[in-house]
């Protein structure tokens, strides 16, 4: 198992991007409040548990999202303590710019009884941006993974309209399916 020593920069330089995207996305997704809250509460999850073998973009992406998540349950009515579990069904989705050129050249032959043959030579070249001096290329775009799963255990969900409400914010929030979540009622004197 990796400890943050081991991690190399180029790593925990791509941890610290896909932070900052987290962050924009959860901005987009959620649509609420100013960027300084949140990274507050995502880099707290990073640093409190650098050990917990997520340390995959999907793995950092999950926690980040059950930071989010659980930030916001814990400020409803009647939820009381609160555990986020969510899973991705698929890993990120990067569109990367490319340089395409597509050559079309037709050349038309006649033989000598007057029949005639068109040829088409199609050549493409699809290549991949990369910016001068950089092995990075260019992305035009990256998309959330989508969400398999979601488990919520909480102490107020014992009473049915607090299990109801919860089940309905996560749904609203994430814009899933209500069969994509659970929520269970935590432990007495659990977390």
């Amino acid at each position: 198992m990796k400890t943050i020593k081991d991690i190399s920069a180029s790593d925990r330089m791509l941890i610290g991007l896909v932070v900052l995207i987290t962050i924009g996305m959860s901005l987009i997704y959620f649509g609420k409040g100013p960027a300084t809250p949140v990274q507050g509460v995502l880099s707290k999850s990073v640093q409190a548990n650098p050990m917990s073998g997520s340390t995959t973009k999907i793995g950092v992406l999950e926690k980040e999202l059950e930071s989010k998540l659980q930030a916001n349950l814990l400020q409803m009515e009647g939820a009381g303590k609160v555990e986020v579990s969510v899973t991705f069904a698929t890993g990120l989705k990067t569109v990367y710019a490319r340089n395409e050129n597509v050559t079309k050249r037709t050349a038309t032959e006649s033989d000598k009884v007057g029949g005639t043959r068109e040829t088409t030579e199609v050549t493409e070249n699809n290549q991949v941006v990369m910016p001068s001096g950089s092995s990075i290329p260019v992305m035009v775009m990256e998309d959330r993974p989508e969400i398999a799963g979601v488990m919520i255990i909480a102490e107020g969900a014992r009473d049915a309209k607090v299990r109801e409400g919860i089940h309905t914010a996560v749904q609203t929030l994430l814009n899933i399916p209500g069969t994509k979540i659970t929520v269970v009622p935590m432990l007495m004197g659990g977390a």
